[in-house]
């Protein structure tokens, strides 16, 4: 492709008015890093500001969070007030799309009828008006699967054993099903050893950071414990896409409850436990799973989208190399703020569950300022949260020749939370 078509490549996804899909927005990074012009800030102009309202059908919307974004990730909020009004200030001269959220309601962004960004023009000293912004119900998942849909099939039965605590052994069953034409081969069942049919046991959905198989000590080890461990892990088909990875997780879930997994587990409230970046996954589904799940445990977890790109602009993260292009796939936050705000438990976090949040402040992949955000918001909310912050160096929980001291701690309080807050069957 010559250096011309390369250049109109934006231009010609801005006509098409639509959000360019994720390679799309890779190979402009790509670009931008080859013509050094990678975001950055324009704070050396004097700032402005956007005031505009929150509506909700044809009433105004009080409490919604509002925010624009930089190029670079920093989010500038505001909140809405009775008269669903708000006003954002200081912010650095350039083209925005204002997006917000509220509780109870879907992110949502300013785009026009075909779904294309409608960007608001910041100038220097100068207020610049909104259109309205309309918030929508969140639709939460109350209708049940059909299962029959999912083609579950057990692909293996084997023992798995792990290090710590010594002696930890566990059946596993391994499962594929098929969802919106992926099929997704990543489903595993972690039993104690010695369960029998008759027994049930509380459940945790874990939702692996990197391959199901990878985790194996570490669900074996929670399997020991008298738990039983749903996994599943993110299918590279379905690429950063979230959402639909979370509809996978709500499909292990929904096979799980019902029993088609073992009748070990049952119709119980399950504890969710990721980290890194499956807690991305993580947030959506614990967003539109209402009452569903007991609490949810989030590990080296990301809180706050806009704060994690503007970390990786600033060269701040040592990005694993399954995730290196992760942030500009999601496209620049000034014009696409939608997909980091869909990932940003922090500005809904009066809906969360009961919360374990787990973080090293050694973390250089996601750092524990993420955690302490969510912490700050989900106390301010009432929510029930318990913190467990360590200094060394694991970014995951590792179960292996090189467990710590604060990771067989760490252990021990997920199956603490899981035990008090999970439903047993």
């Amino acid at each position: 492709m010559s250096r011309v078509s390369l250049l109109l490549l934006p231009l010609l996804l801005l006509l098409s008015a639509c959000q360019p899909p994720p390679a799309a927005n890779v190979a402009g990074y790509m670009l931008a890093q080859k013509l050094q012009s990678l975001p950055s800030s324009s704070r050396h102009q004097p700032a402005g500001a956007i005031e505009g309202r929150v509506v909700a059908g044809d009433r105004p919307l009080e409490g919604a969070v509002v925010l624009v974004a930089e190029r670079t990730g920093q989010a500038h909020t505001a909140t809405s007030d009775a008269a669903g009004r708000y006003r954002i200030e200081n912010i650095p001269p350039d083209e925005y799309v204002v997006a917000a959220v509220a509780p109870g309601y879907a992110e949502s962004a300013l785009h026009n009828a075909w779904g294309g960004p409608v960007p608001v023009r910041v100038q220097s000293g100068q207020t610049t008006p909104a259109p309205d912004l309309q918030l929508a119900p969140l639709q939460r998942d109350t209708d049940p699967l059909d299962l029959s849909t999912l083609n579950l099939r057990l692909t293996a039965e084997y023992t798995a054993t792990a290090p710590f605590p010594a002696g930890s052994a566990a059946q596993v069953r391994a499962f594929a099903f098929d969802r919106d034409g992926i099929t997704v081969d990543t489903l595993r069942l972690y039993l104690p050893l010695d369960a029998q049919p008759g027994d049930r046991y509380p459940l945790v959905l874990f939702v692996a950071p990197t391959a199901i198989d990878d985790w194996q000590y570490v669900s074996a080890a929670f399997a020991s414990q008298g738990l039983a461990v749903a996994g599943i892990s993110p299918m590279l088909a379905r690429g950063v896409d979230a959402d639909a990875q979370a509809q996978d997780t709500r499909a292990a879930l929904a096979l799980a409850q019902a029993g088609a997994l073992g009748p070990e587990i049952g119709d119980n409230r399950p504890i969710a436990m990721g980290g890194s970046y499956s807690s991305a996954i993580l947030a959506r589904l614990v967003r539109t799973a209402g009452d569903k799940l007991g609490g949810w445990v989030s590990v080296g977890g990301l809180a706050d989208a806009f704060a994690g790109a503007a970390d990786f602009y600033a060269g701040k993260l040592q990005m694993p190399p399954n995730y290196a292009l992760l942030v500009p796939a999601f496209g620049l936050p000034n014009l696409y703020p939608l997909t980091f705000l869909r990932y940003s438990p922090v500005f809904v976090a009066s809906e969360l569950p009961p919360t374990l949040l787990i973080h090293t402040a050694a973390d250089q992949v996601l750092p524990i300022a993420q955690a302490y955000e969510l912490e700050a918001a989900a106390k301010a909310a009432g929510v029930p949260v318990e913190t467990y912050y360590y200094t060394d160096t694991s970014h995951y929980l590792g179960i292996g020749d090189n467990l710590t001291d604060a990771g067989r701690e760490m252990f021990y309080k997920i199956v603490d939370f899981v035990k008090r807050y999970g439903d047993q069957p």
